[in-house]
């Protein structure tokens, strides 16, 4: 497992201040105003506020941010407060005042609905209050994978404009410092589809690379690490700055990459093959001045990759020089934290160098000075690794507790939704009925008022033909007390008499206009004839005794003796 190296930090941070030492930049605020808002979104973007000092950069935010305040161009001041926040260290802003700048840039993006500014406020948000022991890792982590999809779905290339490649590049590092090796892989493969080497994107593309290198190696896939370590060499030795001190800088991370490339083909046992690399690499990284103790930490570490690789090719002569320089650097730094652990390899050079030159008392020696520091390095990578572990099951939990509780959030939303959705047609149900059976209603007393007039109308038309018969009877009797007889005046006599098929044309009429009277009668009293049944019918009418003679053609005693014979039943 590679030991850890703390000297590409150093560079990087070392090389983000001295990006900061910009010309003053002249602003022509009038020309502005011909401009787009979306053309001013890009022109913001091209000035790189964030490489200049602090007085440049204030002056020339003061200025734009007048302008877009006047303007109320609400993108142009978000895109300015942004790279505010940027200029944080030169700017010197506390950790809260960093917080609340980056709440007001979330609340102002969700405000006017920039959801690319809403992702990246809360980007940074949860890491600054995560840096200031706000919100645990766990919570953390949760958001950077909510993060990602939701960059995936606004889409990553309207990202670029605000380094796409740093804001994956710090979600892929706190799942790298887990020691998740697999989905930092991945992260940090998403990252690398968007980072390029150019001069303002150099420090997040070398770091992503150097990660990617990093994962390879740590799974001893030494050939995928030195492709990515190539990588970095070639970006670093055709740089695309010609500013001395960035020269400076890359000249420095070529030796660091010689060095990785040269150690990842001794993994491989390519001594002969790793020669140049690490010759290049200690080249590079050789100290000019004895009071530098960083470039003094860079050589120590280049020396022991190049002994190695001499002692390997059984080059002992070449090698004895360097020991000696090695011995000498071990004298002034070899005792400092920083290359405590850097010095088991210091004694493992001297221990072989020894054992060639067949002085086994004097390997023994420093193989007994390398072993307890090695044991040292054991635990300690054992407590980090198992620690590392605790810390990623602590985060697993806590995701899985958040995502238990979006789940049931989720659940009670669709719950909801069906209950308004099942109430909404419940009510449009009920609506639907209620009209329906006001429709039903009306049509049904339409029915029976026109049922009723019908009724009506047959029962004047018996009264009628009743009274015909009346009038015809007597007209009888006088043509019989004269000795006469009419043959057609009897004929038509019997024509006016309630027949069968006036009667079942009259009932149907009777039970639209009165339904259910005739079956509760027969339920009632299951013994009535079916003269009896019309005498209830034509009284439920209020006829009268000789109207219902005349209408059944009998006499009237006829039709008082039906009426005992019910009442009789209906007593009984």
């Amino acid at each position: 497992m590679p030991r850890p190296n703390p000297f590409k930090l150093i560079l990087l941070f070392s090389f983000q201040h001295m990006l900061l030492c910009a010309q003053p930049l002249r602003m022509d605020v009038q020309m502005l105003n011909d401009l787009s808002t979306s053309q001013r979104h890009s022109y913001i973007h091209s000035l790189q506020l964030e490489l200049l000092d602090s007085v440049n950069f204030i002056s020339v935010y003061n200025q734009l941010s007048s302008f877009a305040e006047e303007k109320k161009d609400w993108m142009m001041l978000w895109d300015l407060h942004y790279y505010f926040f940027l200029q944080r260290v030169e700017l010197k802003t506390t950790p809260q005042e960093n917080i609340d700048l980056l709440t007001k840039l979330e609340k102002t993006a969700s405000g006017q609905g920039f959801d690319v500014g809403k992702i990246i406020a809360q980007h940074y948000l949860f890491f600054e209050k995560y840096y200031n022991g706000q919100v645990p890792l766990g919570l953390l982590y949760t958001n950077i994978l909510q993060e990602t999809e939701q960059m995936r779905e606004v889409g990553f290339e309207n990202f670029i404009d605000y380094d796409i490649d740093r804001l994956l590049y710090h979600n892929a590092k706190l799942i790298y410092e887990l020691d998740d090796l697999e989905k930092a892989l991945q992260y940090f493969q998403l990252a690398e589809q968007y980072t390029r080497p150019t001069e303002r994107n150099g420090q997040a593309y070398i770091l992503v690379l150097n990660h990617l290198q990093s994962i390879y190696q740590k799974r001893g896939d030494f050939q995928k690490g030195i492709e990515y370590a190539k990588k970095i060499l070639h970006f670093v030795q055709h740089p695309p700055a010609v500013d001395s001190a960035q020269l400076k800088f890359y000249h420095q991370w070529e030796g660091l990459s010689s060095i990785d490339i040269a150690n990842m083909l001794v993994g491989q046992g390519k001594i002969a093959e790793s020669k140049p690399y690490a010759q290049n690499g200690y080249e590079l990284s050789r100290a000019n001045d004895s009071n530098n103790r960083f470039a003094m930490r860079l050589e120590y570490d280049a020396l022991q990759s190049l002994v190695p690789t001499k002692l390997g090719l059984g080059e002992l002569k070449e090698a004895e020089p360097l020991l000696d320089r090695l011995d000498e650097l071990h004298q002034a730094i070899g005792g400092e934290y920083e290359n405590y652990f850097n010095n088991i390899e210091y004694f493992e050079c001297r221990a072989q160098f020894h054992e060639m030159k067949g002085e086994f008392a004097e390997a023994m020696r420093y193989t007994k000075l390398a072993k307890p520091l090695q044991d040292s390095l054991d635990r300690r990578n054992d407590a980090r690794h198992l620690e590392q572990l605790t810390q990623r099951l602590k985060v697993e939990k806590y995701t899985e507790k958040i995502r238990l509780v979006e789940q049931e959030r989720e659940l009670q939303k669709r719950l909801r939704d069906t209950a308004f959705v099942i109430l909404a047609l419940v009510l449009l149900l009920a609506f639907g009925w209620f009209h329906r059976q006001r429709y039903l209603r009306h049509q049904q007393k339409a029915e029976l008022e026109a049922a009723k007039n019908g009724l009506a109308e047959m029962t004047q038309s018996f009264r009628e033909k009743s009274a015909m018969a009346e009038n015809l009877r007597l007209e009888m009797e006088k043509l019989a007390r004269s000795g006469q007889h009419s043959k057609y005046l009897e004929e038509l006599t019997n024509s006016t008499i309630l027949t069968e098929d006036d009667w079942l044309h009259f009932r149907q009429g009777f039970e639209k206009a009165h339904p259910g009277f005739i079956s509760e009668q027969l339920t009632q009293y299951p013994d009535l004839t079916p003269a009896e049944l019309r005498h209830l019918i034509l009284e439920k009418l209020q006829l009268s005794t000789h109207e219902m003679a005349n209408m059944l053609g009998v006499s009237d005693s006829a039709v008082r003796k039906t009426r005992a014979r019910v009442r009789k039943k209906m007593m009984s």
